[in-house]
């Protein structure tokens, strides 16, 4: 089953509550002059949380270029709302840094990856 592909890039699945994908209300509280509160909704976004132990080194950056590279991006993702994967253009919100594990032969071996995602726009 595939959870989530960036930019043409399948990601390994996640397990041990480490992928979550879910769908949020955009919207902006306001206090009126009288004091009533209104809620303005700009329409829903899909959210996206993964984290992955170790991924092997090729895998793991490519993906960090697409991450690190601050432009918006398509993604695939399975939410948890449904069956069937969605696509759509996405930003990164956060970007946990892999951390050095251990090297073996000069070569490095790091872990820990983990991002947030963002829909670019409401739909």
């Amino acid at each position: 089953m595939n959870q989530i592909i960036l930019n043409g890039i399948l990601l390994p699945q996640a397990s041990f509550d480490k992928y979550a994908c879910w769908e949020e209300v955009l919207s902006v509280q306001k206090e009126m002059i009288s004091g009533r509160m209104i809620m303005e909704t700009r329409g829903k976004i899909w959210r996206i949380s993964y984290a992955y132990d170790y991924m092997g080194n090729e895998l793991m950056r490519m993906a960090l270029a697409v991450l690190r590279s601050g432009a918006p991006f398509i993604a695939t993702a399975l939410p948890d709302n449904s069956d069937e994967t969605i696509t759509t253009s996405f930003i990164c919100t956060r970007l946990d840094p892999p951390k050095m594990a251990f090297s073996r032969k000069d070569n490095a071996y790091w872990h820990k990856i983990g991002f947030e995602l963002r829909e670019e726009r409401p739909h």
